[in-house]
């Protein structure tokens, strides 16, 4: 009951609201209809004084002359109180002049039967108040049938002859119903369009509202020109927009190439909307979801935005716990032969294999305990990490096994690179800097593009050369 009621005020609303502004429009309209009276006044006074001076009919030519005297009178009367109404007169003075324009478009067509017998100031006075004033249909439905009434009884004297009397009733009163039809049909339209046009209003205001009153970041910007519309608040504090000028600012701003925008569109286009597309925007992650929507006529894309940077940075711990070898901090197996295996997939890519295993761990374990085995492995890892580049990768296959990948074709630099490796572990034993002796055995294998050959079976081959190498060394 409650929400019926409120629709039930709303309507009214828009009603009350619809016939002011249909009020207002035809006030403005009588103001331009009487404005033209009065500067056309001395064509019909020409027209009623010297043109019609010696027509020998003085009753028609009093009567004619008096009506267009009285269009004069009432014009001027109409100007004055057009500056000082107030508006709950608007209606009454609007329908008054209404009943007096088509009152003497009336007594005028019953004067013209004293001499010439037509009734075209009527029918020509209907149709324009008809397209002019199109008032609420109950009260122009009132005043034609009154005015066409009194027509009809002034025609019904004058008019002596039966047929012509008929055939006037009938286009008169036919002219009556176009005219109530015509008016009809303006006003309804005028109010159905008022009518959409204030929800359409009323649901940008819900719609800036709700917008405005989102936890999240929002933005919406034009689809075609990419300029912004609207931007909440959270939306200018989250991006830091405070001081920038939204005129120049392109609503994609939170993306970092075109093509990703323009993949972006063609998803929209296709679906309507696009989810949960993460970006990273000044140190910070975003979930992104883009929605079509339709704002103010035009084709605009609704922005909203979820901070995850948080989340991403769990993700990213939870990665490095399960990316990464807990005593080294190098990658682990897992995490190493994936690698190993998207550049065996991708097939194009030349690199050199180094098979490593740490000697004498079985010894420092037995002699000086498992943390001194540990210390071991730790040192040979971070004596291999200083030496190898950011593009290599270095991972633990397992025990005091490791790998190094060089994306490298020159076999000369893999080797030169694992010869620095081995004078620091030399050093480290000249110098005394641990009691156990530090060295490790290495083997490589170079991969060529187009081998056909599995990650074990690298390794494998790899493993063999490092073989040669510890069995030299025992």
């Amino acid at each position: 009951m409650e929400i019926l009621a409120k629709n039930a005020a709303s309507e009214n609303d828009i009603k009350q609201q619809f016939i002011n502004y249909n009020e207002n429009l035809l006030f403005e309209r009588i103001k331009h209809v009487s404005y033209m009276l009065i500067i056309t006044y001395p064509c019909f006074f020409i027209v009623d004084f010297i043109l019609l001076a010696n027509l020998n009919n003085p009753t028609y030519k009093f009567i004619l002359s008096t009506f267009h005297i009285l269009d004069l009178i009432i014009s001027l009367i109409f100007l004055v109180l057009y500056h000082r109404s107030k508006d709950n007169a608007k209606g009454s003075i609007i329908l008054t002049y209404l009943f007096l324009y088509l009152f003497i478009g009336a007594v005028s067509s019953i004067n013209s039967q004293l001499n010439n017998g037509n009734i075209y100031a009527y029918i020509i006075i209907l149709l324009a108040v008809a397209v002019i004033l199109p008032v609420q249909p109950r009260h122009q439905a009132g005043i034609i049938t009154g005015i066409h009434l009194f027509f009809i009884t002034g025609l019904f004297l004058l008019e002596k002859n039966h047929f012509s009397f008929l055939f006037k009733l009938v286009n008169s009163t036919g002219a009556a119903v176009i005219s109530f039809t015509i008016a009809y049909a303006f006003y309804s339209f005028r109010k159905s369009n008022f009518t959409n046009e204030w929800k359409l209003k009323q649901n940008e205001e819900s719609f800036r509202r709700l917008f405005h009153m989102n936890p999240n970041p929002l933005v919406l910007c034009n689809l075609e020109t990419s300029n912004i519309l609207l931007l909440n608040q959270q939306a200018i504090e989250y991006f830091h927009l405070k001081n920038k000028d939204m005129t120049k600012l392109d609503g994609w701003f939170m993306l970092t190439t075109p093509e990703e925008k323009q993949s972006i569109v063609e998803k929209l286009e296709e679906h309507q909307n696009f989810k949960n597309y993460m970006v990273k925007h000044k140190q910070k992650w975003s979930m992104l979801n883009f929605e079509l929507v339709n704002y103010l006529g035009e084709r605009c894309v609704l922005i909203g935005s979820t901070d995850i940077t948080d989340l991403k940075e769990t993700e990213e711990e939870l990665y490095q716990h399960a990316s990464l070898d807990p005593l080294t901090g190098v990658l682990n197996r897992r995490r190493g032969m994936e690698i190993l295996s998207q550049y065996l997939q991708d097939g194009s890519t030349e690199f050199i294999v180094c098979y490593i295993d740490i000697n004498n761990l079985k010894m420092v374990n037995d002699k000086y305990g498992h943390s001194a085995g540990d210390d071991l492995i730790m040192t040979c890892c971070e004596t291999i990490k200083r030496h190898i580049r950011e593009k290599d990768v270095l991972f633990r296959l397992g025990g005091d096994e490791f790998i190094i990948l060089f994306f490298e074709p020159q076999m000369e630099v893999a080797q030169g690179i694992w010869s620095r490796i081995r004078s620091e572990f030399q050093d480290m034993v000249r110098t005394g800097q641990k009691p156990y002796p530090i060295s490790a055995s290495h083997g490589f294998y170079q991969y060529k593009p187009g081998t056909d050959l599995s990650p074990e079976e690298i390794l494998e081959l790899a493993d063999q050369e490092m073989y040669k190498e510890k069995f030299m060394h025992r």
